[in-house]
């Protein structure tokens, strides 16, 4: 739920942060005296809002030891349906028909007091065969309930694999958003909690992997 919460902190920043970049105060005041070459332009094909002037990605991580060949786990993160099984604050993932590489991402959870549900679609890019599986965002894809439906937030993920020997491997999951500049120290403070999160869920990825839970993309087909 922590992760829900911290989405819909982004979105309602991403809403309220064109007015006050627009405000009497100093973009140094505002963002502590970050410099600008530390940010990114935040460039969306939305025109349902009006985007931040700027935007910075941030990283959360995890990494884990599976006991379970390299082969096996990368045949089980092919398998983007069975996300939600290990990363349950992910409800749903869901393999478009028409295009295998695109797929869309929901999420559901309580935050100040209200439901909230967001969802988007993400391309996967080119993978290095049992080294790396990736993707990004589709820009202007977001969608959801309340703020969710108007704010376009840029993600995108990585996992990485490293053998460590034929019946073992090492992988790290990397978590990336864009934060508008008035919310990087607040992202940057719920960054610890964040990575705990995803801590348990690749700590749950590796015991469900161990016990023999999870299906490889290759047996499902």
């Amino acid at each position: 739920r922590l992760l829900g919460t911290c989405m819909a902190v982004v979105l309602l920043g991403a809403a309220a942060s064109p007015a006050l970049s627009r405000s009497p105060l100093s973009r140094s005041t505002l963002i502590g005296g970050t410099k600008a070459s530390h940010l990114a332009r935040l460039t969306t094909g939305s025109s349902r809002s009006m985007p931040p002037a700027y935007a910075q990605w941030l990283d959360s991580k995890a990494i884990v030891d599976v006991p379970v060949p390299i082969e096996q786990c990368w045949g089980m993160w092919l398998r983007r349906e069975a996300i939600p099984k290990w990363m349950p604050w992910v409800a749903s993932v869901e393999v478009d028909k028409e295009d295998n590489e695109v797929s869309t991402w929901k999420l559901a959870t309580e935050a100040f007091g209200q439901n909230w549900e967001f969802s988007w679609k993400a391309r996967n890019l080119p993978p290095l065969k049992q080294k790396l599986i990736h993707w990004r965002s589709v820009d202007g894809s977001m969608g959801g309930s309340g703020i969710g439906s108007a704010i376009q937030v840029k993600n995108k993920g990585a996992v990485k694999f490293r053998r460590k020997d034929e019946k073992s491997c090492e992988i790290q999951l990397v978590i990336s958003y864009e934060v508008p500049e008035l919310l990087v120290p607040v992202g940057q403070a719920l960054g610890p909690f964040v990575d705990g999160i995803l801590q348990t869920d690749m700590d749950r990825f590796r015991d469900m992997a161990t016990k023999g839970e999870l299906a490889t993309y290759e047996e499902m087909s």
